[in-house]
């Protein structure tokens, strides 16, 4: 999955740049804008901070606050990455619970110029607040077996 958000996120980021280079372009030099590019610029950034989001946490890669982090050591660091792990669950079940109810809610409406339903643009919400949920989840089991190992391998 982690892949399959990466090279979308690619392929959304290389449709943002060309969209605004054409808007740029058709408004400065042909004094003409071009309609529309200005909207799926917009869409294609909803969905690749989303996507990117979770690709973010699969890479433990999230913006953070490191430098209480930075002074623990063994076990109490240990904690404090679960306490994160799960406090970005807990977050992104909102982005899930929340943003599905916006895709329900916006089904019947219509972006002004593309005329692309909004609820497919809403549907990035929930589906990268639930690669958040998976990757976090994940992130925290690699932690535990991590700790279970250690364990082990102290005993023999």
């Amino acid at each position: 999955m982690d892949r399959l958000f990466v090279w979308t996120s690619v392929l959304l980021l290389a449709a943002i740049i060309i969209a605004s280079s054409l808007q740029v372009f058709t408004r400065y030099v042909l004094n003409n804008s071009l309609i529309g590019t200005e909207e799926l610029a917009r869409f294609c950034f909803i969905w690749m901070s989303m996507l990117g989001g979770s690709v973010c946490v699969a890479r433990n890669a999230h913006p953070a606050v490191t430098f209480a982090g930075d002074m623990l050591r063994g076990a109490p660091r240990k904690a404090l990455s679960a306490v994160i792990f799960v406090l970005i669950i807990l977050c992104s079940l909102i982005f899930v619970v929340h943003g599905y109810r916006m895709f329900v809610v916006t089904g019947n409406q219509f972006s002004p110029t593309l005329g692309v339903r909004m609820c497919w643009v809403y549907l990035a919400i929930p589906v990268g607040g639930a690669g958040m949920i998976l990757n976090a989840a994940l992130e925290l089991m690699k932690l535990f077996s991590r700790s279970a190992e250690q364990k082990q391998e102290a005993a023999q």
